[in-house]
């Protein structure tokens, strides 16, 4: 009997977040796609998709179906992108003699500069609003996120034992599993330090290595009080609700990562110096920050404003 794909995909997943240190957000994301793949071949075929589906033909319907949809070509790269690392997996383990997406045509990958690129002024008053509030792990959070970029993912998944007050955040896993060192300035470790010594002691019976920075507490009145680690998607939603605070309600975490690398490019002008602090491994990537915006050309040629003034006038 062929074994169904249901089962494959989560070991699949496992693996990911196993094996090769993904991170959970990232590996949710991973088995959200496969199973649209999944639900594609039951709608095609009225049955539970089979390893047998994963064929060129079936893999090239898909992606027509959504363009049929009219899905972004980003959209469609990366859902083809997870289905090719999938078939990958499963040859490497001799349950596929080939990679069918190899056959096919790859959705062109057109680099953009971000749209939403918060200043100095925007991230700083992230923090502002946080103290307002009086809420010391929301500063911590806004602090880490406005110093260095992280993604909220990585931020999620900080432990007490990350923190270094000699330089930083040491050994943190961030997006592919690798491990980097991040620094940070001494006043923010200083706080972050105090945070855990102050705010998590009392919050925490138990307080060790292993324990994590940042808590979501939320209660019921059957239930009562609940305690949890905090995920990337909790700090997302912070990020909304503080935005909407300082009137930037559309404001995401990942726009702060942006906001960092365009403040250390500008300060520095070294795109390597921004690409080692965001973990990127290419430098191509980190290249859609000397993309001038429009914004910034309107700027660049303000001087023009008083000699076409000057020669009007005449």
């Amino acid at each position: 009997m062929t074994q169904p794909l249901t089962d494959l995909v989560e070991q699949f997943c496992n693996y990911r977040l196993k094996q090769r240190g993904n991170a959970e957000g990232g590996v949710q994301t991973y088995r959200w796609i496969l199973e649209q793949f999944l639900v594609f071949v039951r709608n095609r075929y009225g049955r539970m998709a089979r390893i047998t589906d994963l064929t060129s033909v079936t893999i090239q319907q898909w992606m027509d179906d959504m363009a049929g949809s009219d899905l972004a070509l980003s959209t469609m790269r990366v859902r083809q992108s997870v289905v090719s690392s999938f078939c990958g997996w499963l040859v490497k383990r001799g349950l596929l003699a080939t990679n069918p997406v190899d056959k096919l045509d790859r959705p062109p990958h057109h680099r953009e500069p971000p749209k939403q690129v918060p200043g100095p002024s925007i991230m700083n008053a992230l923090v502002e609003a946080a103290k307002t509030r009086g809420r010391t792990r929301d500063v911590a959070i806004f602090l880490i996120l406005r110093y260095t970029g992280m993604r909220r993912e990585s931020v999620a998944t900080l432990r007490v034992h990350h923190l270094d007050s000699t330089w930083g955040l040491r050994g943190v896993r961030v997006k592919g599993g690798t491990l980097r060192d991040i620094p940070l300035p001494t006043m923010v470790m200083e706080f972050l330090q105090a945070y855990v010594e102050r705010v998590l002691t009392k919050e925490l019976d138990q307080l060790g290595p292993e324990t994590p920075l940042f808590w979501s507490t939320w209660g019921r009145r059957a239930i009562g009080k609940t305690r949890a680690p905090m995920t990337g998607k909790n700090i997302w939603r912070l990020c909304k609700v503080y935005g909407a605070k300082i009137g930037c309600p559309e404001l995401k975490p990942h726009d702060l990562r942006h906001g960092v690398a365009m403040e250390v490019l500008e300060q520095h002008h070294d795109l390597e110096q921004v690409r080692a602090l965001l973990g990127h491994q290419r430098l191509d990537t980190t290249q859609i920050y000397t993309t001038i915006r429009p914004q910034q050309l309107k700027r660049a040629v303000a001087f023009y404003e008083e000699k076409a003034v000057r020669m009007l006038s005449e």
